[in-house]
């Protein structure tokens, strides 16, 4: 591929902007005057490569005359987590395009992809006259999940509400993608027990924690 040094700041792609509707998103930019074209990079937030490391099959080519007819450029929302844009401005000279190493925040931009569903079922059984019952919990999870993104969190009297009414207790083990019973644990008869993420609005960026 040949890439250059960006010429002038004249020639960045700036100002892009994002718009997501139902399934779809939405992406407008400011074009500069001496860019007929660019490269489209998407790539997951957390494993972005520069430059040097891309190869024509890892980005799209995208004119200024698709542009004007789809009035910017338009993709599916189908991945999990979020993910990146990032618009490299180019030219044609010789016959053959010249990639120019734009690599600053003006032609990047993040979107927050659909997020990946955990299942979590809590079962209490109970013995007359017994002081205590034993629990069953099952997480079924779509994707691979670290053990230190869940806790549960065991409440007196009633069913806690927040990572922070109560007592949080961790798991010890990852959880594979599909369904992972949990074995069982006995608590006082008076005791409930709810499971959320440990650490709240991160998680929740990626993960949709649904009680079954």
């Amino acid at each position: 591929m040949n890439w250059e040094p960006i010429p002038s700041p004249n020639h960045e792609i700036t100002a892009v902007k994002k718009m997501i509707r139902d399934s779809e998103v939405h992406l407008t930019w400011f074009w500069a005057k001496e860019i007929d074209f660019v490269y489209i990079y998407k790539a997951s937030a957390n494993n972005t490569r520069s430059s040097s490391e891309l190869g024509f099959d890892d980005l799209l080519l995208y004119t200024r005359e698709e542009y004007k007819v789809n009035q910017g450029f338009k993709g599916r929302l189908e991945t999990i987590g979020r993910y990146s844009y990032r618009i490299f401005p180019c030219q044609k000279r010789d016959g053959k395009p010249i990639i120019f190493r734009q690599e600053n925040e003006n032609n990047l931009i993040y979107i927050s992809g659909l997020k990946a569903k955990i299942y979590f079922s809590i079962i209490y059984k109970t013995k007359l006259l017994q002081k205590k019952k034993k629990v069953k919990m099952s997480i079924m999870t779509e994707l691979p999940l670290a053990k230190e993104q869940l806790v549960y969190v065991r409440k007196k009297g009633s069913v806690p509400i927040s990572i922070t009414d109560g007592t949080v207790y961790p798991f010890i083990r990852d959880f594979p993608p599909g369904k992972m019973p949990l074995p069982e644990i006995e608590i006082d008869k008076n005791d409930y027990i709810r499971i959320f993420f440990s650490n709240g609005k991160a998680a929740a960026q990626d993960f949709e924690l649904i009680p079954e």
